[in-house]
């Protein structure tokens, strides 16, 4: 999932833009399960399966597991419909700052849509 500068204002690597809602979000591990996502946002969090392309999922800190870049590779999960900016702060504070957002193209089945994951900030 490397970030690489846009060439332009319209380039959609740009997309989705900051503060844009409702906005997708991949969710892997801990996030992957509803009742988590539920309890932190008060909603009965309804998930699509979804994929990544050029990350890989490692562990860091003995026991959590971290979602970091590995061109090539693809991680299964879950995709999730952010409707606030409340909504996502909630996740980042969730997520802590060993975590950054970033934006990714999600495979929902047939369909590819832009919207963003957390990558761990570090080396696990």
């Amino acid at each position: 999932m490397p970030q690489n500068r846009p060439s332009s204002a319209d380039d959609p690597r740009l997309l989705p833009s900051q503060d844009q809602y409702p906005v997708w979000y991949f969710f892997y591990e801990t996030l992957a399960d509803p009742a988590v996502v539920g309890r932190l946002l008060g909603v009965d969090a309804t998930y699509k399966d979804a994929s990544v392309q050029g990350g890989v999922i490692k562990i860091w800190g003995g026991r959590y597991k971290a979602l970091v870049d590995s061109p090539g590779s693809v991680v299964n999960g879950h995709a999730f419909l952010i409707q606030s900016q409340d909504q996502e702060e909630a996740l980042r504070c969730y997520e802590t700052d060993k975590y950054e957002v970033v934006r990714c193209e999600l495979n929902l089945g047939s369909e590819k849509v832009r919207g963003l994951t957390f990558r761990f900030i570090g080396d696990p």
